[in-house]
Order: C-alpha cells, then sequence, then structure tokens
C-alpha cells in the first residue's frame, strides 16, 4: 500500500499540539490581557482542530474501504488500524496518570475509585459513560474513538452518497456547534474557559463537539476534490489570508465558533503545496513535531504538578515569580518534546507495526483493502 503524506497537515497538527501544551501550562497568566493572550487562550480550540483534521485524513486514508457498504471483516481491520495508532500510547499515559493520581501528583476528579476508572479509561469509552479521564486529554482519545466506530455510516453519507446528503451533514455540524454551547445544561458550566471548551465528562454534549467537528472533517475531504476548490487553493495568496483571519479571531473573546468554521477552510488551503504557509507548516522541524503531536498531547498535562514544584523551588532564587514560572514551563516543554520523541520512535512505531502486521498478513488482505489508498500521518 503506498503512502503518501500532505506534511503542512502534519506539520499543522505539531503546531496544534504546542498550543495545547502552553494552554494546559497555562501560560497566558503570565502575559498582559491583550489579543496575544488571548491566542494562547484559545488553546482549547487546537483539539476542535485535531477533530476536524481527524476527519479528514481518516476519509482521506479509509474512504475506498466502505464505499461497497459496511462489511465486517473491513470494519474490523478498520478499527484494528485504529487500535494500532492510538490505544499502546494510550494505555501506558493511562497507567502512568493512574500512578501520579494516587501518590498526589494529579488531581483525582470525583468518580470511580482508581482501579475501576483505570478499567474503564482502558475500554475508551468514559465520554459516555460519564467518568473522568485519569490522564485529562484522554477525554477526547475517548470522544474521537467512540466517534471513530461510527466512521462507516458517517463515510456513507458523507462520501458516497449525493450532495443533498454532504450538504446536510455540513449543516447539521455547523448548527450543532452553534447550539451546543448554549445549552442550558452547559451555560453555567464552571469548567469551560470558553464557549467551545465543552470537555466535562458529566453529559454526552464532550462527543457531540467531537462528532460535529469530525463529520466537519469528512466534508472537507469530499469537497476537497471539486474543481473550483481546487482553482481557488491553487492561488498562493489563500493561505496567508485565512491564516491572518484565523488569528485575528482567536485574539477576540468568544469567537470560538467562527474560529471552528475556518479550520476546514486552512485545511484546504494547506492541500496546495506551494504556497507559503504550507511550505512552513510542511517544513522538517514542523513536520517532526506533527509525527510526535500525539505523544506530546497525551504525555504534556502529566507535567502540571511537576511545573508547580519546580516553579516554587526556582522562585527562591529568582526575585520574579513570573519569571520563575516560564523558565519552569519552557524546562518542561523540552522534556514532553524529548520524551515525545522517545515515544513516538519506541513505542507508538514499533507497537503499530506489530499490531498491524500480527493481525494481517498480506496474502490475505481482501481486494477493498488491495486498493491504493493515500495516507497521511495521523
Amino acid at each position: 500500500m503506498k503512502k503518501q503524506e500532505i506534511n503542512s497537515l502534519t506539520g499543522l497538527r505539531g503546531i496544534a499540539a504546542i498550543m495545547v501544551m502552553f494552554y494546559h501550562f497555562n501560560t497566558s497568566i503570565l502575559l498582559s490581557p491583550g489579543r496575544f493572550c488571548n491566542i494562547l487562550h484559545h488553546g482549547y480550540l487546537m483539539v476542535d482542530l485535531f477533530l476536524v483534521l481527524s476527519g479528514f485524513i481518516i476519509a482521506l486514508t479509509y474512504q475506498h474501504y466502505f464505499i461497497i457498504g459496511i462489511n465486517w471483516q473491513i470494519y474490523k481491520k478498520f478499527l484494528i488500524r485504529r487500535i494500532a495508532r492510538i490505544y499502546p500510547l494510550y494505555i501506558l499515559m493511562t497507567v502512568t496518570a493512574a500512578i501520579l493520581v494516587a501518590t498526589g501528583w494529579m488531581d483525582h476528579w470525583a468518580g470511580p475509585k482508581i482501579p475501576v476508572s483505570t478499567l474503564i479509561d482502558f475500554t475508551m469509552l468514559q465520554s459516555i459513560l460519564h467518568v473522568p479521564s485519569l490522564d485529562t486529554p484522554g477525554w477526547s482519545v475517548s470522544a474521537e474513538w467512540i466517534v471513530n466506530l461510527l466512521f462507516p455510516i458517517l463515510a456513507i453519507f458523507c462520501l458516497y452518497r449525493g450532495k443533498f446528503w454532504l450538504y446536510a451533514a455540513a449543516v447539521i455540524s455547523c448548527a450543532t456547534l452553534l447550539i451546543i454551547p448554549h445549552i442550558a445544561a452547559l451555560i453555567n458550566e464552571p469548567k469551560r474557559a470558553g464557549l467551545l471548551d465543552i470537555w466535562n465528562y458529566e453529559t454526552i454534549y464532550p462527543v457531540i463537539r467531537c462528532l460535529a467537528d469530525f463529520t466537519l472533517g469528512i466534508v472537507t475531504y469530499r469537497i476537497s476534490a471539486l474543481n473550483w476548490i481546487q482553482r481557488l487553493i491553487g492561488f498562493n495568496f489563500i493561505a496567508p489570508i485565512i491564516l491572518i483571519g484565523l488569528l485575528f479571531l482567536m485574539s477576540i473573546k468568544g469567537a470560538d465558533i467562527w474560529i471552528v468554521l475556518l479550520f476546514p477552510v486552512f485545511i484546504l488551503a494547506l492541500i496546495s503545496p506551494n504556497n507559503i504557509v504550507a511550505k512552513f507548516m510542511g517544513s522538517p522541524p514542523l513536520h517532526k513535531l506533527g509525527e510526535i503531536s500525539y505523544s506530546i498531547y497525551l504525555i504534556h498535562n502529566q507535567m502540571n504538578y511537576f511545573i508547580l514544584r519546580l516553579s516554587t523551588w526556582l522562585a527562591h532564587y529568582i526575585v520574579s515569580i513570573n519569571m520563575a514560572h516560564l523558565l519552569a514551563i519552557l524546562v518542561f516543554v523540552f522534556i514532553v518534546v524529548v520524551l515525545a520523541y522517545l515515544s513516538y520512535h519506541f513505542i507508538e512505531m514499533p507497537s503499530r507495526s506489530y499490531i498491524n502486521n500480527f493481525t494481517a498478513k498480506k496474502s490475505e488482505r481482501s481486494p477493498v483493502e488491495a486498493v491504493m489508498v493515500v495516507q497521511c500521518n495521523i
């Protein structure tokens, strides 16, 4: 199976992972209120970007799997490939989170006891069972896994049916993102940092948020083949304009919905490799960050209490508390990137290869699987 990677989208994942990390490290509190501070504060929207990208890439990669309908053997192989991609590191970080929670280095959210929470987290179904993820970013992994289970149905309506179903899926997804932030159960939610910061395990709305984002990604892939879209993204000035528009919207509090709705347009603009933004996103350093972005995402949040300890220690030697905290953040950004690099090369890739090789022999692949698909590093 030949693989072709859209380097700019891989690099975009790297930038998104870094932004999530700085957001969870509370970097914005070191800045004076203003537009740049607002951009960092919108880091939670990078989860939406991940999910739109995921819908796009999974549609790109597995577009041929369900073209003749939902076949159990093909569906099973699809799920195994997704498990091989996300499960090994997820399990490891769930275990380390359980240890950190048990030893007091991380908060234990209200819910079952640690052994029970760990076992439930292993199923990746905690987002619909209303159980907290021990490794906090795990909530979105769970939500995405649940959405992945629905991919064959989404593919049938968004990829293989007529334009009516495509447009209906797009309208429903956009309407969902517009409506759910204002649902009565969420209006006074104290754990939300912004309109679309919907992640609390006590409701089903985080999964609905992820489903809407993921569906938009599939729709984006479908329309990327339209001739007028291809001509439009061929203009090199489109991507810079959209990037400026995104940064401007992210500098405005409460612009969450419009930011997320612009993500699919930005992804389309990055498909063309010739514009300056796509070249930057696909540059070797950002591409490498994109490769290790999943590791960055799952590892970083477990560093928060260590950052506080280091910051407190540094404060004894540095007059400025903010400077001590900033130095602690930078130290752990470096540590996270190094750990992510190691986990990608020694955990993610080997385990993915082992699972795929163990469960599928080349001679046993069906004709559908033998079709060459374009694959990007998810």
